[in-house]
């Protein structure tokens, strides 16, 4: 086993490879539109758990979400390092129905947190299309948030999904309190005594408005 956490490759190219080293352990076949959308998946998760974006991305709204034109030259690095290998179906360069795996087998090329992070993410999302992985992304906090200006090849906004997951919890919070307050109801016996109270005083009221008639 190959280890891949050397000072010599960035840290675009290591992220890269994390996601691979787990989509081949999970069995999930990986093409490069599902790689850039499960590498943005892997940092919005650890912003939203108030952390920093790790994997050297810098994310900006491109053709299909986002998207940044480092991630093609890391891969070429891993290509070129023969630590990758990419089948490229069509002639496209940059949105082709390429696939990548890693060449061999490598140890985890992140450190331990960053890999469970990894890990989770592809465990949740490895298995959707690159298509519904799109539509995903564009449901995103700063992707909703650059679309609505139409800002486009805008510099994405990742703290966007920190403050609408904290809201999020804010709300579910206050639903869960109004949930567990016990419903005000009437007190039976308050109504029972009105009406005692208002029959007792019919009399003075009939006098009242017999001597206000009796005025007119």
């Amino acid at each position: 086993m190959t280890s891949v956490q050397e000072p010599s490759l960035q840290p675009l190219l290591r992220s890269v490879l994390a996601v691979l080293k787990v989509a081949q352990e999970l069995g999930h076949e990986m093409n490069r539109t599902k790689l850039v959308k499960l590498l943005y998946f892997a940092d919005l998760a650890a912003v939203e758990g108030g952390g920093t974006a790790f994997t050297g991305a810098t994310w900006r709204w491109d053709n299909y979400g986002p998207y940044d034109t480092a991630i093609r030259r890391a891969e070429d690095a891993g290509v070129a390092s023969q630590l990758v290998d990419r089948d490229d179906r069509t002639r496209s360069y940059e949105y082709g129905a390429c696939y990548l795996k890693l060449a061999l087998d490598i140890g985890d090329p992140l450190p331990g947190e960053l890999m469970e992070l990894v890990r989770r993410v592809v465990r949740e999302l490895g298995a959707k299309t690159a298509g519904a992985l799109r539509d995903m992304s564009y449901k995103t906090p700063p992707m909703v948030e650059a679309t609505a200006a139409g800002d486009h090849r805008v510099l994405l906004d990742l703290s966007r999904a920190r403050r609408a997951r904290q809201v999020k919890a804010l709300l579910a919070r206050h639903q869960r309190h109004r949930t567990g307050t016990p419903k005000r109801v009437d007190d039976p016996g308050v109504a029972a005594e009105l009406l005692e109270e208002m029959g007792d005083l019919a009399i003075f009221r009939g006098r009242v408005n017999a001597e206000e008639l009796d005025d007119k």
